[in-house]
């Protein structure tokens, strides 16, 4: 077993988790459409049981949001997840053929047992399958013998809620995978998990009893929640900032350091130009560098009645404030 950061490790890695620990592949949210009600699902209420779709945070309403969001990350693959993405079949094989003329690596969540017509036609390069609440795991074999027969890297993808001896035992004798995800608490499972004698701690459940078992697996991953914040996600992060302008500070946690001004946006951008200060204006304020925000620009803005603050936010499409400390 190789040992990963926060607690993560493995005897196998598939390409897709190899490019979401480098915090390069963007997940596309196909749809929040889905036939099973697993109790553990830690899908948002934003999200659950609604037919929309989302790359990373950014709401896509068509293509070019797409395509927006890939570029603002440098994404070298995409992961294709919901929801269950094959209700929604069409939109699948548009968004995997989109991507792939891109150059981008492909991997699909499905708790469908897809036959190789649908394998064929859906063309992604890895497939991970998830037996809702483990049941009916027999079902899945000729579903990775044929992705396997495809040239397509296949396996499961589970939450470490109990151990199922089957599901090693198809592995083991297909060649294919076990990703075991470390339980996540939500807004949408939290009661759920409680009911079912589960111990919260902060947003996820420890269950190295059943981790250990799933080891028998001859390819075996275990990721755990801390990984998927601590790792994946600031990478990705950082990714995204340094595709900012130069005057936003990049932290090491891939947040993003400036001078925000709010007011009267028309007055500001008059003084900032004639400053030859760059900047950029959004509808609720303008951003730009700290050196703003201490000296005597700061006082020309104020005296000009608008409000001059360092701020912290992430570097999603949503802008997401951390912090806000007005000078």
């Amino acid at each position: 077993m190789r040992r990963i950061e926060a607690g993560s490790y493995y005897s196998y890695l598939p390409k897709g988790c190899k490019l979401c620990r480098r915090g390069a592949k963007l997940t596309l949210f196909i749809t929040g459409l889905c036939k099973n009600s697993c109790f553990y699902c830690p899908v948002s209420k934003q999200k659950i049981g609604r037919d929309v779709i989302f790359a990373n945070e950014r709401e896509v309403k068509n293509i070019d949001d797409f395509f927006a969001e890939i570029e603002a990350m440098d994404a070298e693959g995409v992961a294709i997840t919901g929801g269950e993405p094959l209700l929604k079949v069409e939109r699948v094989i548009e968004f995997a053929k989109l991507s792939k003329e891109l150059g981008l690596h492909v991997h699909m969540y499905t708790s469908i047992p897809a036959q190789i017509d649908l394998l064929e036609k859906i063309n992604v390069d890895e497939i991970r399958f998830h037996p809702p609440e483990l049941r009916d795991v027999e079902k899945y074999a000729d579903s990775i013998r044929d992705s396997k027969d495809l040239g397509i890297d296949a396996g499961f993808e589970i939450p470490a809620i109990a151990f199922e001896t089957k599901i090693v035992e198809i592995a083991n004798e297909l060649d294919a995978f076990i990703n075991v995800n470390q339980l996540e608490a939500s807004e949408s499972n939290w009661f759920a998990l409680e009911e079912r004698g589960f111990k919260i701690q902060d947003y996820y459940v420890e269950t190295f009893e059943v981790v250990k078992l799933y080891e028998r697996a001859k390819k075996f991953h275990y990721c755990t929640a801390k990984f998927k914040d601590s790792a994946q996600f600031r990478r990705r992060l950082i990714r995204m900032a340094m595709n900012h302008p130069d005057f936003y500070l990049v932290t090491r946690d891939g947040t993003l350091l400036y001078t925000r001004i709010e007011g009267n946006l028309d007055v500001a951008e008059k003084i900032l130009k004639k400053a030859k200060v760059e900047y950029i204006r959004f509808e609720d304020c303008i951003e730009t560098s700290l050196e703003v925000a201490d000296g005597d620009l700061k006082e020309k803005l104020k005296l000009r009645g608008l409000r001059v603050a360092i701020a912290e936010r992430y570097p999603t499409v949503n802008r997401t404030l951390i912090e806000l400390m007005w000078v």
